[in-house]
């Protein structure tokens, strides 16, 4: 927790024959990532381009296969892998094994979709029916009728209007019968005369002719009875095939399941061996390894080889070492939902402190300051509990912001208690501390002295990560740095003496200057101390304009990031303020109308808009405490993910010091 895990920089020497074995034993603890290939030196020139069609050819098989899966309804699952995978030589035998089940699910599924169509084409014919039912000519007669010319068809809905406005010219009349998927089901009529006409501009118009079935004889209702017979029995095919399509499933889900699995790991491995150097015979395996692991690996491969492997472990701290090193998070699980707040703003880097977990604690609690409510805190909290269950599919994708949506429910509902508030109405509790609108001064107050504890922190932070990265002679100097620190407790001091009218001590006079001329010469110090000369680097005129306005900024920096955390106490009242006039307006309504639904009502949709349009503006104003105030005082975002090399259905989480994954 707050540091990231120590990285070890592993070096695997195999030979060509057992490089594929090793892949997949790496792959399979799901401990290792790779460097990319530009950072092997002279190894890459060795790197082989023959992996790229694998991977392509593999990537195939993946889509025809998920599109199999697919057609039979099996869902795309990875059960264990338990064979030893051959990417080089799987292409083929896979190619065979797909190639036999999408014939099997061809034979069907074209009878199928066969089926499908007739028997659309046939609810038409008995929907345009319905309509010449009450007729007691035959179908026959009426499409050789004299003087009258008939069409039947499906032309798509938009160029109805077009049609009709493109037939001004003759007299004619158009019915629609039926709309579905494809578009409108039409008549049309007019005299013979004219029928070259309307079959032009139904011809312009998209028109998919209907044909009547004329062949069965009889009238409209004869025919009509004999169509739904036929829809009948393409109904009943159609169930049989269904029928054929879930035996098969059920027959070869686990097969194809099997082979998902395969595919997706020779996949894998090709695009690892992608990576992977190569000199002659030998292979080269590099990456990163949680130095906890590096054992485990080296265990794992001499088993594998039979000691026919080298395995080198270097140190990310070596001199000379170009190489990024990738960050893994260790936090509790507790905080783990507040990586992904983290991650938003960047990765924290290897070198440097992880602020998930003060994140978790004041995101919550700043949130809850703002947003506090015992009722609208517990419905946040509900909201939160839905989604980390996934009780509503539609929200699966945000189950991931479940927890975090849970704490600031919790903490609102919390800081509700304190404030004495409940949907608003400050009549239900007492207060435990304050209420907001009766201690304005006093909750802003605390605000600020919340505010000066984060930002302290994040000065601390600044400080630790110089020493960490033995930068401290750069740190000394800096606005974020001791000088900086020591400089905002004199000024906060300062203040604070002026505002009880007690008398500044005399260290406070005598080292405030002293540290508002150290921050102002901080790089010419800094050259100093360094030993690098000359104190000034180019124009002295310039680096001193430069200083001042630095320091300038800085000294506006000092204010307004402590006064930007006013906003708490601020968003608080401004939360109680408008649930106040929700639940007044509730019971003005309710005494004028005597009628206590419309008030309820009020309330409801009050509390709806509360909870979405405020409780979005804060959780925005939160993050943006922690973004500027906070973070910019020590977090610099550019670090990368740490993504092992994987096998599917394998996940790599450090969580006491022990590897948990399933494979």
């Amino acid at each position: 927790m707050f540091v990231p895990a120590e990285m070890s920089e592993v070096d695997i020497f195999v030979y060509e024959n057992d490089i594929e074995a090793v892949a997949q034993t790496v792959a399979s603890l799901g401990i290792m990532h790779l460097l990319d290939t530009e950072a092997l030196g002279d190894w890459a020139t060795g790197v082989s381009s023959e992996w790229a069609g694998r991977i392509a050819a593999y990537s195939a098989q993946e889509r025809r296969l998920a599109d199999v899966m697919s057609q039979l309804k099996i869902p795309e699952q990875t059960p264990t892998l338990s064979l030893q995978l051959r990417p080089a030589e799987d292409v083929a035998p896979i190619e065979e094994a797909l190639q036999q089940a999408e014939a099997s699910v061809r034979v069907l599924r074209d009878q199928y979709d066969t089926l499908r169509r007739e028997l659309e084409h046939w609810e038409l014919v008995s929907k345009s029916l319905l309509v010449l039912e009450p007729l007691s000519i035959s179908l026959s007669d009426l499409q050789h009728m004299e003087h009258l010319h008939v069409v039947a068809g499906t032309i798509p809905s938009e160029n109805l209007a077009r049609l009709e406005a493109s037939l001004f010219r003759i007299p004619y009349t158009i019915i629609p019968v039926y709309h579905h998927k494809y578009g409108d089901l039409i008549f049309a009529f007019c005299s013979e005369e004219h029928a070259p006409i309307l079959d032009r501009a139904l011809e312009s118009a998209f028109l998919d002719p209907l044909a009547l079935p004329t062949e069965y004889g009889g009238t409209p209702q004869e025919v009509l009875a004999k169509v739904d017979a036929n829809i009948k029995q393409g109904q009943a095919q159609l169930a049989e095939i269904e029928s054929k399509l879930e035996a098969l499933s059920g027959q070869v889900h686990q097969e194809l399941q099997s082979l998902l699995t395969q595919i997706r790991g020779d996949r894998a491995i090709a695009e690892a061996m992608s990576h992977f150097g190569h000199r002659g015979h030998v292979y080269l395996v590099a990456g990163w390894v949680p130095k906890s692991h590096v054992s485990e690996l080296h265990t794992a491969v001499d088993q594998i080889t039979e000691g026919r492997a080298t395995v080198e472990e270097n140190s990310p701290y070596i001199a000379g070492h170009q190489h990024k090193v990738p960050t893994l998070l260790r936090n509790w699980r507790l905080f783990k939902p507040a990586e992904a707040l983290v991650t938003i703003y960047g990765e924290p880097e290897y070198n440097e402190l992880d602020p998930t977990p003060l994140l978790a604690i004041t995101f919550v609690i700043m949130f809850g300051m703002m947003f506090g409510d015992l009722g609208q805190g517990m419905v946040l909290a509900l909201a939160g509990l839905i989604l980390m269950r996934r009780w509503v599919p539609q929200l699966a994708s945000m189950a991931s912001f479940g927890p975090i949506l849970l704490a600031c429910g919790a903490f609102s509902s919390i800081f509700g208690v304190l404030y004495g508030s409940v949907f608003g109405a400050d009549n239900i509790i007492s207060s435990l501390w304050l209420k907001p609108m009766d201690n304005i001064m006093s909750l802003l107050l605390t605000s600020i002295i919340l505010g000066v504890i984060v930002l302290n922190i994040g000065y601390a932070f600044h400080l630790i990560n110089a020493f960490r990265n033995k930068t401290w002679k750069d740190a000394i100097f800096s606005k974020n740095g001791l000088v900086g620190l020591l400089l905002y407790w004199c000024l906060g001091g300062i203040v604070i003496c002026v505002a009880t009218g007690r008398h500044i001590p005399v260290v406070l006079d005598i080292l405030a200057p002293f540290l508002c001329i150290g921050l102002f010469l901080a790089e010419p110090l800094t050259r100093m101390l360094k030993h690098q000369k000359p104190a000034f680097e180019g124009n002295v005129a310039e680096v001193l304009l430069q200083s001042f306005f630095e320091f300038f900024e800085t000294m506006i920096n000092y204010v307004s990031n402590t006064l930007s955390f006013v906003r708490l106490g601020a968003f608080a009242v401004a939360h109680m303020g408008l649930s106040m006039a929700f639940s007044l307006l509730s019971q003005m309504i309710i005494r004028s109308t005597h009628i206590a639904v419309f008030g309820i009502f009020i309330m409801i949709i009050g509390n709806i808009f509360i909870l979405v349009l405020e409780g979005l503006i804060v959780g925005i104003q939160t993050l943006r405490l922690e973004y500027y105030e906070f973070f910019g005082k020590f977090f610099s975002g550019g670090g990368i993910p740490f993504k092992p090399l994987t096998l599917p259905a394998v996940k790599y989480e450090i969580v006491s010091h022990k590897r948990s994954g399933t494979i």
